[in-house]
């Protein structure tokens, strides 16, 4: 009868430590979670301003390009297609921040959240293989339109052309360097979303 009572006491132990084990291992999830979440708010956050600096940049550019191909004599057909090229680019740069703005992750699904970011991604990894012939295309356009108001061999012509591959190694780099910023943060906060689903 005493080994019953002793028995019985051992197993009412270990069920309330069970039960305390669960209780911890519950709450450490939910501050697991909610620190998963802070921080792909923070991620999110980044993304959505480096792609509006961008808008902005590019806002610029196309205002200020526009005007200086055209006072420089340039064709019409140039400094119109330096816009469109511009004006096509900043309109993809605002659709994908429009994107990025939907995506409500404290309210809103998971996985729809982890989709619609992963397009996003792919935009920004894809956009190279548009991105690259698009620049060179131009770059060949700009040379021809500016030999022919420069002349080939001038000095004028000569340090026009070391300023604008300059240019466009500067901006190469710096484009470059946003796109896997971009790229780079997506690929963080999806790894989290996963853990997150994981964890729930």
């Amino acid at each position: 009868m005493e080994d019953n009572r002793i028995i019985s006491q051992e197993l009412e132990e270990m069920r309330s430590q069970i039960s305390l084990l669960k209780d911890k291992l519950e709450k450490q999830a939910i501050v697991n979670a909610e620190h998963i979440k802070r921080s792909v708010r923070s991620k999110m956050s980044e993304i959505n301003r480096t792609v509006t600096a961008t808008i902005f940049i590019g806002t610029f550019a196309l205002i200020y390009c526009t005007w200086f191909f055209a006072s420089q004599g340039c064709s019409i057909a140039f400094t119109c297609g330096t816009g469109i090229m511009l004006a096509v680019c900043l309109a993809l740069t605002i659709i994908q921040r429009i994107n990025l703005g939907k995506i409500d992750f404290s309210q809103g699904n998971i996985v729809e959240t982890a989709r619609s970011l992963s397009k996003v991604k792919t935009h920004y990894q894809e956009w190279y293989k548009v991105a690259i012939p698009m620049i060179v295309v131009w770059l060949a356009w700009l040379i021809y339109e500016m030999s022919g108001i420069l002349g080939w061999e001038s000095p004028l012509a000569i340090g026009f052309y070391c300023g604008a591959g300059i240019g466009v190694i500067i901006g190469g780099i710096t484009g470059s360097r946003i796109n896997r910023k971009i790229i780079g943060k997506a690929t963080e906060i999806l790894a989290q979303i996963e853990e997150l689903q994981r964890e729930s």
